[in-house]
């Protein structure tokens, strides 16, 4: 079955661990891409062994940025599986190849790439800050639409979103991930969540959306709201 698998997260399921940083594990028939790592490696190594993952079986890595708590797995990854694509903004690819083995090929990204046939980054967008300055988020084809996946959204989510959107020419199945909504005023989530409303059918916001953000949201969409937390499976085809 195709799905979702969140391995990292501020929260979490009975058994698996919760700590600030983000990793989803999208299994498709074809491949398997992990999008971003975490924070912590012992943490992601008991999530990923509670989800009963091969990391052998991971094809791509996909880095929306180079933050501590988004690429803080990836050794851990890198004592199990040296084989794999990596793909990474291309203002952070310098600052980690050097540290790759020569077997695992490090992709910088800039513009909208396909990493594979059903999986294509937005490419880089300029967030405002100094770190990072730029983020990348990955579209994911399902059989149910396509399906956004968000690091930290720090370009703003809303933007992402209209920009997914723009590439793949419909409405979004699903938005995952961090919304960086944490520091925000319930007003400011409100006004983003309305938003949203125009390009995506489902929200599944955790890591850093912020407990208030998640609350409004799961207020604000319903039905339309779905929980993501470490542990969590999302399925991508109709049962």
């Amino acid at each position: 079955m195709e799905q979702l698998v969140v391995l990292y997260d501020n929260r979490a399921v009975e058994g698996f661990k919760a700590d600030w940083g983000f990793s989803l594990l999208v299994e498709l028939e074809e491949e398997n891409i992990l999008f971003d790592t975490g924070a912590k490696p012992e943490v992601l190594k008991h999530n990923m062994e509670m989800a009963e993952v091969d990391i052998a079986s991971i094809d791509r890595i996909f880095i929306s940025h180079n933050h501590w708590d988004h690429v803080g797995g990836l050794s851990y990854v890198l004592q199990l599986n040296r084989e794999f694509e990596l793909y990474i903004p291309e203002t952070d690819c310098f600052r980690i190849e050097e540290e790759l083995p020569e077997s695992v090929v490090c992709v910088p990204v800039s513009a909208p790439t396909y990493i594979s046939e059903r999986a294509l980054s937005t490419g880089v967008m300029p967030t405002g800050m100094e770190e990072p300055a730029e983020e990348q988020s990955l579209i994911v084809f399902s059989e149910m639409g396509p399906v956004l996946i968000t690091g930290c959204s720090h370009p703003g989510i809303v933007d992402i979103a209209r920009k997914a959107v723009s590439l793949t020419g419909e409405e979004l199945f699903l938005t995952i991930g961090g919304f960086h909504l944490y520091e925000a005023t319930d007003e400011e989530i409100r006004e983003v969540s309305e938003e949203l409303k125009r390009f995506t059918r489902f929200v599944a916001p955790c890591h850093c959306t912020g407990e208030r953000g998640i609350e409004i949201f799961r207020e604000t969409w319903g039905d339309r709201f779905v929980e993501a937390m470490a542990g969590v499976e999302i399925p991508l085809t109709e049962e």
